[in-house]
């Protein structure tokens, strides 16, 4: 009975044994068939020379943000140069208005002497803002009239908080003209001439950093020689003279403070902007 169940328990084992050495067969055999793939070559078309990279290719990622950005800069070239290319060589002129130009009539303005374009006071000091600078700003924008804003300078604080005030209210962007300073001489003197250029240094260095532009200087022909020539003279210059033609090299001329025009019953102050190319693309942002 013994040997029975042992034999059988041999031939179990046998059995098991014989599949076992088949299974490892048949893997070997498919191994043997097994291809490795080569390192993968990159063929130059002159000659058609491949070479073997020393390191494996990544794939390849697109930069969404990289074309979105690329395409967005070509449109805003396009659209600079083409409102460039509509202005250039023309006679433009405009008018600069603040809280004293109540009651305007934009609509018959805009019909019988639309102006080229308008500069709003926004702000002076750092206690006063023009309560008409919003409304002037939304019935220009309603209009599509060319604007900007421009802030009265006061040496009784310093620039840079100026500066950060008229940021503050003037709202403007990209399409809209570059900000101004206007520098006048007020009931008293202005202080030093040190203490002039610094802190008209002070305004000017905040509005580049955050607009990214030069602003544009207002003053008078005296005031700009004797505190100014010299100092910011790589600045777009608005110049105010209403005898001569300015003879320093000016961007905007404000020739006339009497000027009438429909839609408005009083008297505005009138200027003339060059147009040439160059001079455009400092007056406006883009």
């Amino acid at each position: 009975m013994i040997s029975l169940v042992q034999n059988r328990t041999l031939k179990i084992i046998k059995t098991i044994a014989l599949m076992c050495l088949g299974a490892l067969t048949l893997v070997i055999f498919f191994e043997s068939f097994k291809i490795e793939p080569e390192e993968q070559a990159i063929c130059h078309t002159q000659g058609l020379e491949c070479v073997t990279p020393s390191i494996d290719l990544e794939e390849s990622k697109v930069d969404t943000n990289a074309i979105i950005q690329l395409a967005a800069q070509k449109k805003n070239d396009e659209i600079k140069d083409d409102f460039f290319r509509a202005l250039a060589g023309k006679k433009l002129w405009g008018i600069d208005i603040s809280k004293y130009q109540r009651n305007i009539n934009w609509s018959l303005m805009v019909r019988r002497n639309k102006p080229d374009f308008v500069f709003v006071k926004v702000s002076e000091g750092t206690t006063i803002l023009d309560p008409l600078y919003k409304t002037h700003k939304r019935n220009l924008e309603k209009h599509n009239i060319l604007h900007g804003g421009y802030h009265f300078m006061s040496f009784t604080s310093s620039g840079r908080s100026q500066a950060y005030r008229f940021i503050k209210h003037a709202g403007l962007k990209k399409g809209n003209m570059v900000p101004v300073l206007d520098v006048e001489y007020t009931s008293r003197h202005l202080p030093n001439k040190r203490k002039v250029i610094s802190e008209i240094r002070n305004f000017c260095t905040v509005i580049e950093q955050y607009y990214g532009v030069k602003p544009i200087i207002y003053t008078h022909p005296h005031l700009y020689a004797r505190y100014l020539k010299g100092n910011f003279d790589n600045y777009p210059l608005w110049l105010c003279d209403y005898k001569n033609t300015p003879r320093y090299k000016w961007d905007i001329w404000q020739h006339t403070a009497s000027a009438r025009l429909y839609g408005y019953q009083g008297r505005v102050d009138k200027n003339v902007m060059k147009s040439d190319k160059n001079t455009l693309s400092k007056l406006v942002m883009f």
